[in-house]
């Protein structure tokens, strides 16, 4: 789709660090929910500088519903001047007043963080904005191991027997 260049970002968690702090700055330091209306219906072609890293970050976050987009900006966004990295646990408490008449489990503010993530890597991606991992690779590899150490315990169990 786009021509290819060097990546803008090693992962998707760095750019959406990246997006909410600029976010709060644009927005003269006052945090307020990610409504959609905000994110841009059209992708700048290269991304040359911040502005066009954060249009295109907020590209990616299109078609999340409210619930995700709170969740992204309560886990990436600013907390401080220190690395204070918000978990799960806090997010899910956090949701308590963001959405009074909604009880979340752990598990469902887990599921709703890996789709958004999700949906983020796949347009970062896709812009070349981060590095595409060879998966496939991967899965491959783990599945070898995982062959290899079923065959070798399994060699250790028939000379047991013996």
């Amino acid at each position: 789709m786009f021509e290819e260049h060097k990546t803008r970002f090693r992962t998707a968690e760095e750019a959406l660090r990246f997006y909410f702090r600029l976010r709060e700055l644009l927005h003269s330091g006052r945090p307020r929910r990610l409504v959609a209306d905000e994110l841009p219906a059209d992708v700048c072609a290269v991304a040359l500088n911040a502005i066009d890293d954060y249009q295109c970050i907020g590209w990616c976050m299109l078609g999340l519903d409210e619930v995700a987009l709170w969740l992204l900006s309560e886990l990436y966004g600013p907390t401080c001047f220190g690395v204070h990295r918000r978990t799960l646990s806090h997010a899910r408490k956090a949701s308590r007043l963001e959405f009074p008449g909604r009880e979340f489990r752990l598990r469902e503010v887990g599921l709703i963080h890996e789709h958004a993530l999700g949906v983020v890597k796949r347009g970062l991606r896709e812009l070349c904005m981060i590095p595409v991992r060879q998966v496939k690779a991967v899965r491959e590899h783990r599945r070898l191991m995982a062959v290899r150490k079923r065959t070798h315990l399994q060699g250790d169990r028939a000379a047991e027997r013996r």
